[in-house]
């Protein structure tokens, strides 16, 4: 069996929320890689998402597996992989993290950032795919990298309110991934999740859980501040939870029956 010399590629990892412009910059950093002769492709959970002709959320568990599974395909395969998500928690990243380092790899991590107005013009402006209000609310839950740990400063800014040059910054993740240590990063680098509380955890897959069902149709925008209030009572509840053990997937069922119910 052929060993495959691991460390020539390197993950770059965008993170921003949507209407920021992640995928025209991946796609234009992609091609001034190739142009360096640079093996790359680019991966992402919406790309596997669209692959579907219609969304469940039962879906989600095989969608991020996959991704993962593509990603560390391609760097197994000396492939350096851009991975075009919002990645809007610092979890998602952590985990991207240490895939890079499993496979003695370097990882570039670059925020786009824009002011909500403008995310918000720009999404109307491209026929508002995913509603305003699930980007308004993913604007007051994101993880803005660097804010909680150090491990996850953005090794790299892009304001997409100004003129980009790609060329630029793809000097700097080439010169960033010369000079990165990976010893120092696996040392950083949490391997599990940071400390979350039940509540915490909780939270996090409602909210992903609304904000997947509204981004693929099956809530009408005349429901999102019904569903919204739903999910704050939904929590309210789930503060009488006894910590412990607890059974999320039963959470998730519980919380999914509870929207069908109120919505019928």
């Amino acid at each position: 069996m052929e060993t495959k010399n691991y460390g020539e590629q390197m993950l770059i990892i965008l993170t921003g929320l949507p209407s920021v412009g992640k995928s025209t910059f991946s796609k234009a950093i992609s091609k001034k890689m190739a142009e360096k002769n640079i093996d790359n492709i680019i991966l992402g959970t919406d790309l596997i998402r669209e692959s579907f002709p219609v969304w469940k959320e039962s879906y989600e568990e095989f969608i991020r597996d996959s991704n993962n599974y593509l990603i560390k395909e391609a760097l197994g395969n000396n492939f350096s992989v851009i991975v075009d998500d919002t990645n809007y928690y610092n979890s998602k990243r952590r985990d991207l993290m240490n895939i890079a380092n499993e496979f003695d790899s370097n990882y570039v991590t670059i925020y786009l950032k824009a002011p909500l107005d403008l995310l918000l013009k720009r999404n109307i402006e491209r026929g508002q795919k995913i509603p305003n209000e699930v980007i308004k609310n993913m604007y007051e839950k994101f993880d803005t990298p660097g804010t909680k740990y150090a491990w996850d400063l953005p090794d790299i800014t892009v304001d997409t309110t100004e003129k980009i040059d790609h060329g630029k910054i793809l000097n700097q993740i080439l010169k960033i991934n010369k000079n990165k240590s990976l010893k120092i990063n696996e040392n950083k680098i949490p391997k599990s999740e940071p400390v979350e509380s039940n509540l915490q955890k909780i939270d996090n897959i409602t909210r992903t859980i609304v904000g997947n069902l509204i981004k693929t149709g099956k809530i009408d925008k005349k429901d999102i501040k019904l569903v919204s209030e739903l999910r704050k009572s939904f929590l309210k509840d789930c503060k009488k939870i006894e910590s412990g053990n607890l059974d999320f997937e039963k959470i998730e069922r519980y919380f999914l029956n509870c929207i069908n119910k109120n919505l019928k």
